[in-house]
């Protein structure tokens, strides 16, 4: 994944211990109602921040992503649906957002 220069805060839950971020500069159109962008979470609660990059696509009209890497590739391609993931959700919501235009 390539680096990002233009990180945007969209979700944190646990008091801030959970954060999700966004790369805006990597938010693509791929076709009507599908959207891919580069993110990252980082979870605090062990005390120690681990942190997870992403490239994930968003199907945003049936509110479903699948990852196309995570700190590498990903084994499965297979679409997921966005809820219950409060994080997961900001995130579509703001990439949906951002591709309408």
């Amino acid at each position: 994944m390539a680096s990002a220069t233009n990180w945007h805060p969209v979700a944190e839950v646990s008091q801030g211990q959970q954060q999700q971020f966004v790369d805006i500069d990597s938010v693509e159109l791929l076709s009507q109602g599908h959207v891919r962008v580069g993110s990252y979470y980082v979870d605090s609660r062990s005390g120690t921040p681990q942190r997870s990059d992403y490239l994930t696509e968003y199907d945003c009209d049936r509110r479903r992503f699948r990852d196309v890497e995570y700190n590498g590739p990903v084994g499965s391609s297979g679409w997921l649906p966005v809820a219950p993931d409060p994080l997961n959700s900001a995130a579509m919501e703001y990439v949906c957002g951002l591709g309408r235009g």
